[in-house]
């Protein structure tokens, strides 16, 4: 596969129409693309990755991830990349183009293929045309472009071999960490051509499972399917959720790496105490405000009896209301029954009068006064004892007792309780305002305006910082929710599938499909042990040809497994040689001899574009690289060196012969540069070099 030609227009620095045409010849492997830093080396990288995935660049390097971030999202990364001098004139979409030629697509003639990726600045979107031999194809439209360029041109995920950093290609001898190990091992499974038989056995299993999924039951049918997808959703709202947690606390430390050194610059201008004192001061003011918040939630816990004691009047008039109520309940029978009983006394009262000899009209009438006397004396007492009386509540047995259950609650334990805890709570805000006070005494001298400008820079990262805690918290509570569910749901899935059983006329595929998926696993075992010595046979032969130390390197052991790759290198006593020990200078070398096996193994034809090339190397490694590394790497390679650092007279001399086409970025201005086609013999020779450097 080769790339014929790259036509940029107004693509950030590159102003208009700009064409590069990489010309092929025989024997002749390398173009050089040179040109002063800031005159769009870097731009011409990054245009071919965006024009080849889009917004799925951030997929290729954490650089390009970081970039879109900071702008506020993909949109507005790729709004910034239109051309500013087009932008004034009024122009609202830039476009990157690759021609193709030699690409093999299967089953489909192609001799020429078209990359045209435009993005247009008004509507927010980017478009990507397809084009072989002239025409659209029907197959870019039926699996859709992205997939088309990650199955036939280069996946994603193996992009960062292709296209690389010289100077930052060290990282690959710097992995360390499991999560390193895991994310290299998914991009060295795709050079390795691991990868498509991994996809394989897992569309089997999945195959196996749709065999199963269509034999339920009509009812269990469709729940599985709701199932199903509801826990695809889930899985993808987690991962997003994660992706959102990582970029979250990746900017915490930084903004905590910005606030320490902020609160340094406080204590060396304002000189009030040493650095160990400010660290306790902070652990106590953390400690009390642990306290502190212990306090509020146990205060939170009383809010709900609140208004009951903030209303204590009328909660003590309800209990008076009661009381008489319950006194009027129980009365007003007794009265009734006084009444009755005198009604029922008449005849005994007149019996005592008669026997005190007084006849029986005078016995009969003073009878009648005593009792109607009585009765005048208790309707006097109780019209004396309640003159206003109404029934406001009239509360049952058990609503009674509910409410003077709380009465006593807020008269006897809830407010020892509650001052109690209100006690605690302002002697522990005095003493933490006591250590605020102290801190911030410490970070700066009031009158002295260079540590107020240095505390409000600190004062706003910590803002920023307390920003992300609260989005953090929030964030991983979401997480912690959808876990659950997607726990539960998972768990219920099972079930469900447990109760399946595959129909006689599915049987024989699923049988088909177990036995293909066990040949797998075994083809799989014995295909990492291939590529595993393939792959140690390859670095250990690079590393003899570009290091000019002997016998330095003795032997190489590569560990590949289904989820991790590590990469041991021992010296002739038979040590393994630890990777951070060796210089700079042989860390690129092991990280370039890598590349180099990688790419080969790979058997990928692609052309492979290196950003500043030759760092860190002394001249006789150089010499090796020049020699045996750049000529051999591909059918087509592109440099981009900075002439005299990266690149010096000398070693041009040694890479001439190797080189087909030769270009410089001519600087017009600060928005604008151009591609200059030059005789390769007249490189160094060539005078019309801007000196000025712009950042785009």
């Amino acid at each position: 596969m080769y790339i014929d030609k790259l036509i940029l227009s107004n693509f950030k620095i590159y102003y208009g129409r700009n064409e590069l045409e990489l010309n092929k010849t025989n024997g002749q492997t390398i173009t050089i693309v040179s040109g002063n830093n800031g005159y769009g080396k870097t731009t011409l990288l990054t245009s071919l990755l965006w024009c080849l995935y889009g917004k799925l660049i951030i997929d290729v390097d954490d650089k390009y991830k970081k970039e879109i971030y900071d702008a506020g999202g993909y949109k507005k990364y790729a709004i910034s990349n239109l051309n500013r001098l087009a932008k004034r004139e009024g122009v609202e979409e830039y476009t990157v183009e690759i021609l193709f030629s030699d690409i093999f697509i299967p089953s489909i003639p192609c001799n020429h293929l078209i990359l045209k990726r435009t993005f247009n600045t008004k509507l927010k979107e980017d478009k990507l045309d397809i084009i072989i031999d002239g025409s659209p194809s029907e197959l870019t439209k039926e699996v859709g472009p992205e997939i088309f360029i990650n199955d036939f041109i280069l996946p994603k995920e193996i992009a960062k071999f292709f296209f690389f950093d010289a100077e930052k290609i060290v990282s690959l001898a710097e992995i360390n960490t499991i999560d390193d190990k895991k994310m290299l091992s998914k991009a060295y499974s795709e050079v390795l051509g691991i990868k498509k038989y991994e996809d394989l056995k897992n569309n089997l299993n999945e195959l196996r499972i749709r065999l199963r999924r269509n034999n339920i039951l009509d009812n269990d049918k469709k729940k599985l399917d709701n199932l199903y997808n509801e826990i695809n959703k889930i899985n993808e709202h987690i991962k997003f959720i994660e992706v959102q947690i990582s970029n979250l606390q990746e900017e915490r430390e930084q903004k905590r790496k910005y606030s320490d050194f902020y609160q340094e610059k406080l204590i060396r201008e304002g000189n009030s105490i040493t650095k160990n004192e400010l660290l306790d001061l902070r652990k106590k003011k953390k400690d009390i405000e642990q306290l502190l918040e212990l306090h509020k939630n146990s205060l939170k816990g009383l809010l709900e009896l609140a208004p009951f004691a903030i209303a204590s009047e009328q909660l003590v008039a309800i209990k008076n209301q009661i009381n008489v109520e319950l006194e009027k309940k129980i009365s007003q029978p007794e009265i009734r029954k006084l009444l009755r009983f005198l009604e029922l006394s008449k005849q005994e009262i007149r019996v005592i009068l008669k026997s005190q000899n007084i006849s029986k009209n005078k016995a009969n009438h003073l009878t009648k006064e005593i009792v109607n006397a009585i009765k005048e004396k208790v309707k006097k007492i109780t019209s004396s004892k309640e003159p206003e009386y109404k029934t406001l509540h009239d509360f049952s047995e058990v609503e009674r007792n509910e409410f003077l259950a709380i009465y006593d609650n807020l008269k006897n334990s809830f407010s020892i309780l509650f001052n109690h805890i209100s006690k605690e709570l302002k002697s522990n805000k005095s003493i933490y305002y006591s250590i605020q006070k102290k801190l911030i005494d410490s970070e700066s001298k009031e009158e002295d305006l260079l540590i107020k400008e240095i505390r409000n820079q600190k004062d706003a990262t910590e803002r920023q910082i307390e920003e992300i805690e609260n989005n953090l918290f929030r964030l991983n509570q979401e997480l912690g929710k959808h876990s659950s569910e997607l726990t539960t749901k998972n768990k219920i899935f099972s079930e469900i599938r447990k109760r399946v059983e595959v129909e006689e006329r599915d049987k024989a595929k699923d049988i088909v499909a177990k036995r293909l998926s066990d040949k797998l696993v075994k083809y799989l075992h014995n295909l990492r042990i291939e590529k595993k010595r393939s792959l140690e046979k390859r670095i250990f032969k690079e590393l003899n040809l570009l290091m000019h130390k002997n016998e330095f390197i003795k032997r190489v052991e590569v560990d590949v497994s289904e989820s991790l790759i590590d990469i041991n290198l021992y010296d002739s006593h038979n040590e393994i040689i630890i990777k951070d020990n060796l210089s700079k200078g042989e860390q690129q070398l092991y990280a370039t001899a890598l590349l180099k096996a990688l790419v080969d193994e790979s058997n990928i034809k692609f052309p492979v574009f290196i950003d500043s090339p030759l760092q860190k190397f002394d001249k006789e490694h150089s010499k090796n690289i020049i020699c045996e590394f750049y000529p051999s790497l591909s059918d087509q390679v592109v440099i981009f060196p900075l002439l005299y650092k990266e690149l010096s007279e000398y070693e041009y001399e040694i890479l001439r012969s190797n080189i087909q086409n030769c270009y410089i970025i001519k600087n017009i201005n600060q928005d604008s540069s151009k591609f200059v086609r030059i005789n390769p013999d007249e490189l160094f020779t060539e005078k019309d070099l801007a000196l000025n450097v712009y950042k785009y």
